[in-house]
């Protein structure tokens, strides 16, 4: 007995270490195996919300917004407000990306050749999408298959300047002018709705000038606020700064109504020239086979961000009558545009090649 007890005591301390590295060993995988279902757990949450924020729409980088103007001037000073309230809304940063050339296709081609994922969209005059096409045998895309519309951000009056030293109040008088001496007008954008504004004038005031071919506003300005080319039609947003600080003279507006920031400047329909109704449209565009939910999210808070009272207000100051449209009453401007534009186009006989 005393053997066998000395034996037991002797072992006991073994068998329990034993024991204890044995269960240690057990609980050191079982702790294991939750950290592994841990990850896993945390890895299929995580999964779950991209999927979810992807399903939705929602960016979760930043969205490059291909604007195919030269940078500085209207384009800049609507869309940087635009951009900050779309920040302040939803923490979706909008980057510009200047893209100039070819009158505006180059950029509108970067955007129908990107991935239509809702991370590249465009910002362009309705002259890209309804004249343009009007005056070039082949494009590098296809309007009716390539491009999804969204919605535009507003329209903006066209306004006739010229420098203060021209002796001219009105386009009649500049008319007068322009039989007596050589005039030159700063052309920014071939196919614009600037461009075809300013060649309705002519054609029915009579007006004797010659184009000067820019590319984009701000080269072309610093050569009219000068003198150097004393005549001009551009936005309202681009010229409001300088008829408001006397360097250049505004003798009329090309919409029937006039405009709220420079109501002292009558219409040129008012001046007698009944033809004359012509305002540009800025849109919101992206690649043709964006995800519906993708699409949706962009219309949302574009049309949230344009229509609500602070930009309105804001764009208000640049000339802008700023309102969003449907997807559908968008394309359907864009058609409509098409058709009068391009019967436009063919009564003045215009080319670009």
């Amino acid at each position: 007995m005393t053997n066998t007890f000395s034996l037991a005591a002797f072992q006991l301390p073994i068998l329990r270490q034993r024991l204890n590295a044995k269960l240690e060993t057990n609980l050191t995988c079982d702790r294991s195996l939750v950290r592994r279902r841990e990850a896993v757990a945390a890895l299929s949450l995580s999964l779950l919300g991209v999927n979810a924020r992807a399903q939705s729409g929602v960016p979760n980088k930043p969205i490059r917004l291909v604007v195919p103007y030269t940078a500085g001037g209207m384009a800049t000073g609507q869309l940087t407000v635009l951009q900050q309230k779309l920040l302040q809304n939803t923490g979706a940063n909008l980057v510009l990306d200047y893209r100039p050339g070819a009158s505006g296709t180059i950029g509108v081609d970067i955007v129908l050749k990107s991935p239509p994922d809702g991370y590249t969209l465009g910002w362009a005059g309705m002259g890209l999408f309804a004249i343009i096409p009007h005056l070039v045998k082949k494009l590098p895309y296809d309007l009716s298959k390539d491009i999804q519309y969204i919605t535009p951000i507003g329209t903006i009056a066209n306004v006739l300047v010229v420098h203060p030293s021209i002796p001219a109040n009105n386009l009649r008088e500049l008319v007068e002018l322009s039989k007596k001496q050589d005039l030159t007008y700063a052309l920014t954008a071939v196919g614009s709705s600037m461009h075809l504004s300013m060649e309705s004038i002519i054609a029915e005031s009579g007006l004797k000038i010659r184009s000067v071919p820019y590319k984009g506003d701000t080269p072309a300005f610093l050569d009219v606020v000068p003198g150097r080319v004393p005549v001009m039609l551009n936005t309202a947003p681009g010229v409001l700064q300088y008829v408001r600080s006397g360097k250049l003279k505004a003798l009329g507006v090309t919409t029937a109504k006039r405009s709220e920031q420079l109501p002292d400047v009558p219409t040129l329909m008012e001046q007698g020239f009944k033809d004359i109704d012509i305002r540009g449209t800025f849109i919101f565009f992206g690649p043709a086979g964006m995800p519906p939910a993708t699409l949706n999210w962009i219309h949302r808070e574009l049309a949230r961000a344009i229509d609500s009272p602070e930009v309105r207000a804001a764009l208000t100051e640049f000339g802008t009558d700023a309102k969003s449209m449907s997807v559908a009453d968008t394309a359907a401007l864009v058609r409509a545009e098409d058709r009068q534009w391009g019967a436009l186009v063919k009564k003045l006989g215009i080319t670009w090649e």
